[in-house]
């Protein structure tokens, strides 16, 4: 009893107040993470833009002469020491996160090394190995109490880099402050030309949603890539430091927790833009692109089914729901296909959400859609 009381009180807090920690360390800007506040999270999204010039300063600088030779090799080296901080500091902040993840491991260890020593030494049915076993069950409230610290620490992760999570969708969709575009553009040529429904570019490095499309803006964006690509791009470069450094499940809930934020900003994001029957195309186009780029990245085998990614991640689940509503053919068609996903229980839009985004339909009378979405949910 003293063991597990122990264990659950004194070790437990510890833990918990290291995660806590560990999560502040990686707020973007002001931690390791790259964001717009401190200097740490300035010179971490430096590192990240300049990543891939790093090794033609390097050559430069051992070629040049005189003191530019030398001055060009200094900051190389501060780099490469600033990047060797910055990777140390995330994998020490992740290895708090972990500790919580192997305390449940090893109390589930020690329970069962403690169980099977007990049934091997004591006799069985006995007043003392039955008051025994009641106190080894205990450790089982201890395993669950670091269960739910485990995941209260990661939600608070999440909650910490979802700030940073918004702020790239924004950008990625068109929607960002002037005081942040200039600052997230890490993508280099990516956003050169059409974006996914983009039309044509109205400049350089600029791709947006738009899937208001006529036949030939349609074809062109077949052939670019376009906002979504951008958008995987950064959330990438935002979690592969951490999901490196993360226990397995960590990293999933990690990456399903992202996921899902940005797909409540996309949602928002497409209730403000209009479609034609090709825009349509084109948004189910990209949320497939989307969900494979999540499926490809998720650790455990039971994830990489849609139908349990969609349990795992509803708002996810309902960018699917919105792309398979935005192309039926005919409004006569949007009843059927409501009552059979709902029959099927894969369906999470209210009647409100389909008349918001069929409404968006350039082709579709807003009277004719309020008129046949009259029944309740």
């Amino acid at each position: 009893n003293v063991c597990a009381d122990t264990l659950r009180r004194v070790l437990l807090e510890a833990l918990v107040q290291r995660a806590e920690t560990g999560s502040s360390m990686l707020t973007p800007g002001d931690g390791f993470l790259p964001g717009a506040g401190g200097s740490l999270g300035k010179a971490a999204y430096g590192l990240m833009s300049t990543a891939q010039k790093g090794l033609s300063t390097a050559t430069k600088g051992r070629i040049s002469s005189g003191d530019h030779g030398s001055r060009t090799l200094n900051e190389e080296e501060e780099r490469m020491a600033m990047k060797q901080r910055i990777d140390t500091g995330i994998a020490r902040a992740c290895a708090t996160m972990n500790d919580l993840e192997v305390a449940v491991d090893y109390t589930r260890r020690l329970q069962d090394k403690l169980t099977q020593e007990m049934q091997g030494t004591f006799a069985a049915m006995t007043p003392e190995t039955e008051q025994l076993n009641m106190c080894i069950k205990s450790l089982a409230n201890t395993m669950e109490a670091y269960q739910s610290s485990s995941n209260s620490a990661m939600d608070q992760l999440i909650s910490v880099v979802m700030s940073r999570v918004r702020s790239i969708v924004n950008e990625c969709v068109g929607q960002e402050s002037a005081a942040s575009s200039g600052f997230s553009n890490v993508m280099g040529g990516v956003g050169v030309g059409v974006g996914v429904g983009g039309g044509t570019a109205a400049a350089v490095n600029v791709v947006k949603m738009n899937y208001e499309l006529d036949d030939a803006a349609f074809e062109l964006a077949q052939l670019s890539e376009g906002y979504l690509s951008k958008l995987c791009y950064m959330l990438d470069e935002l979690m592969e430091p951490l999901r490196g450094h993360l226990a397995p499940r960590l990293a999933d809930a990690l990456l399903v927790g992202i996921i899902g934020g940005a797909s409540k900003r996309l949602e928002m994001a497409i209730k403000r833009t209009k479609f034609t029957p090709l825009g349509a195309l084109a948004l189910d186009s990209d949320i497939r692109f989307f969900i494979n780029f999540v499926k490809e990245r998720v650790d455990a085998q039971a994830l990489t089914s849609n139908t349990s990614l969609y349990k795992s991640c509803n708002p996810l689940a309902r960018l699917a729901q919105i792309a398979l509503l935005m192309n039926v053919d005919d409004l006569d068609d949007v009843l059927d296909l409501i009552t059979s996903s709902k029959r099927k229980k894969i369906w999470d839009l209210t009647l409100g959400d389909c008349k918001t985004f069929l409404t968006l339909r350039v082709d579709f009378e807003t009277r004719k859609v309020n008129g046949l979405l009259q029944m309740s949910d």
